[in-house]
């Protein structure tokens, strides 16, 4: 499949969607690109899974971790170690356990919606800033889709969109290459 017809695709598919979602949208790739990984990964209907937005981030499943997971969760991951290399060193639980609760959803689960809304501070390897746009930024997307969802028409367009996007034939490569290739080609776009 030529990148040129992806490109296409994927421009044609924000042109659709900024239909819902107000300029400078901070949900409308994420939930370009998440809506995309669902689609392959043929888990679920769209509208189920954009529905389950709301409940991401349980805290009590964050909560309720132990000590030595949230320590190998840092300690495991070179650029998080890095970043809370001092909070390693003193063993600071705490400040630790306050990163984890929003960089185990987006690092550690991998979820596509929010890797794509804090793609930026991935690339960069900028955990902290993730941490501190974390709320607001979320906030500010569940906010976007909560408004676009309640247009019956966006069902509608999004699953013809994701329909389209498997008769591209990309359901046939590994999740893996997808997503990354998927990755790629959402930072060209913005």
């Amino acid at each position: 499949m030529e990148e040129k017809k992806l490109v296409s695709f994927l421009q044609q598919t924000k042109k659709i969607l900024s239909d819902f979602f107000p300029l400078n949208s901070v949900a409308l790739f994420p939930l370009m690109y998440s809506s995309l990984v669902w689609a392959l990964n043929r888990k679920a209907e769209i509208k189920t899974k954009v529905l389950e937005l709301e409940v991401w981030l349980d805290p009590d499943i964050l909560k309720n971790k132990a000590d030595e997971f949230v320590l190998n969760f840092f300690e495991s991951r070179p650029g998080l170690r890095e970043a809370y290399a001092e909070e390693l060193s003193k063993k600071d639980l705490k400040g630790l356990k306050a990163a984890f609760k929003f960089l185990y959803p987006v690092v550690g689960l991998e979820d596509p919606f929010l890797e794509n809304l804090f793609s930026l501070e991935l690339r960069e390897g900028n955990y902290r800033r993730l941490g501190d746009d974390f709320e607001s930024r979320l906030s500010r997307a569940l906010s976007e889709i909560q408004a676009a969802r309640a247009r019956p028409e966006f069902w509608k367009r999004l699953k013809t969109i994701c329909g389209e996007f498997l008769n591209l034939g990309w359901s046939l490569m590994t999740e893996a290459e997808v997503r990354k290739q998927l990755r790629e080609l959402f930072s060209s776009l913005e």
